[in-house]
């Protein structure tokens, strides 16, 4: 029996799927967490069972090393694998649709670090490493931009001089495509209606977050943009800010570009204003109750309580504000879809952004759980070189 393995590579992670090459069943799954870090740990899950260890990561070569040897500890021969999946985050316009990873293709594939240095490197490292440790097997990448290669030119195109963008690419791109294309196809499934005829809006809520609007099927705006920096308030992102402030905090703080970059990606967001990256924490810290989670300081100072209920405040408003302006754009919606770890699990984010809202033809709300692993493995059997 063959078989195909999914990678999806984060900065100190490496979550693997393995399913069966003709029906695309999961039969293996898990995580290497805190690569690169003490306490590195395995967590695998199969058949409906679970285990927990301790290993050595010291690098994405040695987590992958660590997810082989789990795969034949499970009697699965890595011979009969025959391609690797793995999701990349910016493919820019070179990359549209799913490729196979050359050495050729891989060197290209690093110029689009720099426009999301939180993802694709550790993507990247990923492909490398497979790579190196399974040098007969294809790596196909699929990217999250190409879902939004639909969008129409007013609504991908800055309004900067043109030449920024016929010169150097400088466009809105859109993340988390693989994420918001699966929960768009599930969607049609649960309404029982064709996807061309749905107008949807789609919520990736999570530690990163971004909502896409998507008109008879099809991506036609996303909150995210050049990068996944822009759009909605994220767990440690700043998202939407007025581009004269980082100039100012330049001019006046003195500064530096790489200081503005880490306070822009790294110490802002949820984390920036309450203390607290985890939404989970703000929720308790702001006053409501979070099932299944105990919270370590359960005394908050007042001043870190009103700053979690002002984090939390600006959250919703934020979600709130481009589900209402998508919503003017389609002219009608069908549904509002939440997934990711906040959208799909927290019905109380779920419950503050839909109240107030107003919307035409009062549409269906949906939680549905992501599953990109699943996506990018349909996407690499049909792929055609």
């Amino acid at each position: 029996m063959k078989y195909i393995l999914v990678i999806n590579c984060g900065s100190a992670t490496l979550k693997f799927k393995v399913f069966e090459f003709l029906n695309l069943e999961e039969v293996l799954s898990g995580i290497v967490e805190r690569v690169g870090l003490p306490g590195s740990f395995v967590e695998l899950r199969i058949k409906n069972q679970e285990l927990r260890k301790s290993v050595r990561a010291r690098n994405h070569e040695d987590a992958l090393k660590i997810v082989l040897l789990q795969i034949e500890n499970c009697k699965l021969k890595i011979k009969n694998f025959s391609i690797v999946g793995h999701r990349v985050v910016h493919g820019g316009e070179e990359f549209t649709k799913t490729t196979l990873v050359t050495p050729r293709v891989l060197q290209k594939l690093k110029k689009y670090n720099k426009l999301a240095p939180l993802h694709n490197p550790a993507n990247l490292m990923g492909i490398s490493a497979c790579q190196k440790l399974l040098p007969k097997i294809k790596n196909i990448a699929v990217f999250d931009t190409a879902f939004y290669l639909t969008l129409p030119d007013y609504a991908y195109t800055y309004a900067l001089p043109y030449e920024f963008y016929s010169k150097h690419g400088i466009r809105r791109y859109g993340f988390h495509g693989i994420s918001h294309h699966y929960v768009t196809l599930e969607a049609a499934k649960k309404l029982k209606r064709p996807l061309k005829n749905l107008n949807l809006i789609t919520c990736h809520l999570g530690s990163g977050c971004s909502i896409t609007a998507i008109k008879n099927g099809e991506a036609v705006d996303t909150s995210m943009g050049f990068t996944p920096l822009e759009g909605l308030v994220m767990s440690t992102r700043a998202g939407d800010v007025d581009p004269a402030i980082p100039l100012y905090l330049m001019r006046e703080l003195r500064i530096s570009p790489q200081e503005i970059d880490k306070i822009l990606n790294n110490e802002s967001g949820l984390l920036g204003i309450s203390g607290f990256a985890d939404m989970r924490e703000v929720l308790v810290a702001a006053g409501y109750k979070v099932a299944e989670f105990e919270q370590k300081n359960k005394k908050t100072k007042k001043q870190k309580n009103r700053l979690a209920l002002l984090a939390l405040k600006i959250f919703i408003y934020r979600v709130q504000k481009y589900i209402s302006a998508y919503a003017g754009i389609l002219g009608g919606v069908d549904a509002v879809v939440f997934t990711g770890g906040i959208g799909e699990r927290n019905p109380t984010v779920r419950g503050l952004v839909m109240k107030g809202l107003k919307l035409l033809g009062r549409p269906k709300v949906l939680a549905i759980p992501t599953n990109e692993e699943l996506m990018i493995v349909r996407e690499v059997k049909n792929f055609k070189s």
